[in-house]
């Protein structure tokens, strides 16, 4: 029989192959639908296909590979190649990132969270508690204050807020136990049931947030300046996936990382910009909370603060040293920004 394969096929077949070989598809695991809260992951698969040509492409999940509460796990894995998570959904998995989710840490806009958040990010300490997860941090994830939206009677004085059933996380949880609520931690995707059910009479979240889980649809007021602090939700990368890049991919996923932040701040701001509208047209009532009651729960953070410096350091982990460094970006961006 003859040799069908001729040097032209052989060549064009080689020339498939290697094509193939040079092309790199990522899955990326996040959670609910898209919002603000994931623009930058867009961004950023949309940078890294036209920085390659096409060659280095990411397939966005919602929900579809992993729960929100688990996508740590598939990372460690290499279930898929990148994830977004949120620290206070497993506080022990990720203790270095918490810090950034302490209360009253006087964080007062996004571009300081983003400050704060790579800077915590790129300790050494913070790489190797990561790293036990097989996890390369990539880039945050950053959210305003969170603030309180709730039914019936408004919650705005720290007596009221005794027994208070909340849905909150991390370190603004602490903070509610610590006057007496009672927070939970049910994940984003379940606090509208929880909320409309009666298992929580109010819900922490980010203004994105309220939006994209409709807790605003059935909240009678909202707390503009409760501002008790905030969560952490990095974007992180398989290790092993990250290595095994190209130099040239590789250099195409860090190089649009800045641009991706910067994307992510510009559409949060448009959203902040509608926030006002977005109040009226669901007749929710802006409820301000007295500077006595905002000095009473600041103190009430001071202990929390110095109780997860403590057992850091029992840890083996540089507690204080995290923690003065949140102090210390935020006062060099503050001078630099002045």
């Amino acid at each position: 029989m003859k040799n069908l394969i001729t040097p032209a096929i052989a060549a064009a077949v080689s020339l498939s192959f290697v094509a193939e070989a040079a092309a790199e598809e990522w899955n990326v695991s996040v959670w609910g639908q898209r919002r603000a809260f994931t623009e930058h992951v867009h961004f950023l698969a949309d940078a890294v296909a036209e920085a390659t040509n096409g060659e280095f492409t990411m397939n966005i999940s919602y929900g579809g590979l992993s729960q929100n509460t688990e996508n740590l796990d598939g990372i460690s894995i290499g279930a898929f190649e990148m994830a977004q998570f949120c620290a206070g959904y497993h506080a022990d998995k990720n203790p270095t990132i918490t810090v950034l989710e302490l209360p009253f840490m006087d964080v007062r806009n996004l571009e300081e969270e983003v400050a704060v958040s790579h800077a915590v990010y790129a300790h050494p300490a913070t790489a190797a508690d990561l790293g036990r997860w097989n996890a390369r941090l990539l880039m945050t994830s950053p959210m305003p204050q969170y603030n309180l939206v709730g039914t019936g009677e408004p919650r705005d004085t720290v007596a009221e807020m005794a027994g208070m059933r909340v849905r909150a996380t991390g370190g603004i949880g602490q903070l509610f136990q610590s006057i007496g609520a009672v927070p939970t931690s049910v994940t984003s995707s379940e606090a509208y049931s929880a909320m409309e059910g009666g298992t929580v009479d109010t819900v922490a979240f980010a203004q994105h947030a309220h939006l994209s889980f409709r807790t605003i649809d059935i909240a009678t007021w909202w707390t503009e300046n409760l501002n008790p602090g905030t969560v952490n939700c990095p974007i992180v990368v398989n290790t092993d996936a990250y290595d095994a890049l190209s130099d040239e991919h590789r250099a195409a996923l860090d190089n649009a990382v800045d641009a991706s932040i910067q994307h992510y701040l510009e559409n949060y701001a448009e959203l902040i910009e509608r926030w006002d509208g977005v109040l009226a047209e669901r007749n929710v009532n802006r409820v301000t909370i007295a500077d006595e009651e905002l000095a009473a729960l600041a103190v009430n953070a001071a202990p929390i603060h110095q109780a997860w410096i403590d057992e850091m350091t029992a840890q083996g982990i540089p507690g204080q040293e995290l923690y003065d460094l949140v102090r210390s970006t935020l006062a060099e961006h503050r001078a630099a920004n002045n």
